[in-house]
C-alpha cells in the first residue's frame, strides 16, 4: 500500500495527495491543506491582457529562441597596462593637450583625466577606448596563461601561487 506526505505540513497519509497552486507555486497536499490554496483541477490562469489581444481573450503564446548565455569572463584575458598614468599623460603632452582639452575631446569630466593620471582610480572600460582612440595608444595588454609559481612561504597560499599570468 502507498503512502504519500503533504508538501506543507509533512503528514503521512494513505489518501493520493491532491495538486494546489499557492500564488505561483504548486503542491502536492492532503486533504487537510487543500483549504490553503487552489486545486489544480479548477484552477485556470487569468486571462493576460496584450497590445495584439482583445480584453476577454487570452493572448496566444509565441516562440522566442533561448536568449544567448552571457559570458562572464569574456574580456578578462586583457588587462590595463601597469604605466596607464604615464602613457596617458605623454600622450596627452606631446599633442599640447591640457587635461581640461582631453576631457572635452573624449566627453568626460577633466577631473576623471586627472584623477587617472595621478593613478588614483582605474578608467572604466568606455573611458579606456575613448583615450586609446583619441591619443592612438595602447592601454590594454593581453595576458596568457602561463607556468605556476612557488610562494616562498610554505604554510600561506595566493592566487599567484595556483597560476601566475604572463603578459605577452
Amino acid at each position: 500500500m502507498d503512502s504519500y506526505e503533504c508538501e506543507i505540513c509533512g503528514k503521512k497519509t494513505k489518501s493520493p495527495t491532491v495538486p494546489i497552486k499557492v500564488e505561483s507555486a504548486v503542491f502536492k497536499v492532503c486533504p487537510d491543506c487543500v483549504k490553503l490554496g487552489t486545486p489544480m483541477e479548477t484552477y485556470r490562469a487569468p486571462p493576460v491582457k496584450t497590445a495584439g489581444s482583445s480584453a476577454g481573450r487570452p493572448a496566444t503564446a509565441t516562440y522566442s529562441a533561448p536568449a544567448k548565455k552571457k559570458n562572464y569572463f569574456a574580456g578578462l584575458e586583457n588587462d590595463l597596462v601597469e604605466n596607464y598614468d604615464e602613457v596617458i599623460r605623454k600622450a596627452r603632452e606631446s599633442r599640447g593637450m591640457t587635461p581640461e582639452d582631453l576631457a572635452l575631446k573624449i566627453k568626460e569630466k577633466a577631473m576623471l583625466i586627472k584623477k587617472i593620471e595621478r593613478k588614483e582610480i582605474h578608467p572604466e572600460e568606455s573611458v579606456i577606448k575613448k583615450l586609446e582612440k583619441e591619443l592612438n595608444i595602447q592601454l590594454m595588454e593581453t595576458l596568457e596563461a602561463g607556468e605556476t609559481h612557488k610562494s616562498s612561504k610554505p604554510s600561506e597560499a595566493t592566487l599567484g601561487d595556483i597560476v601566475f599570468m604572463k603578459k605577452k
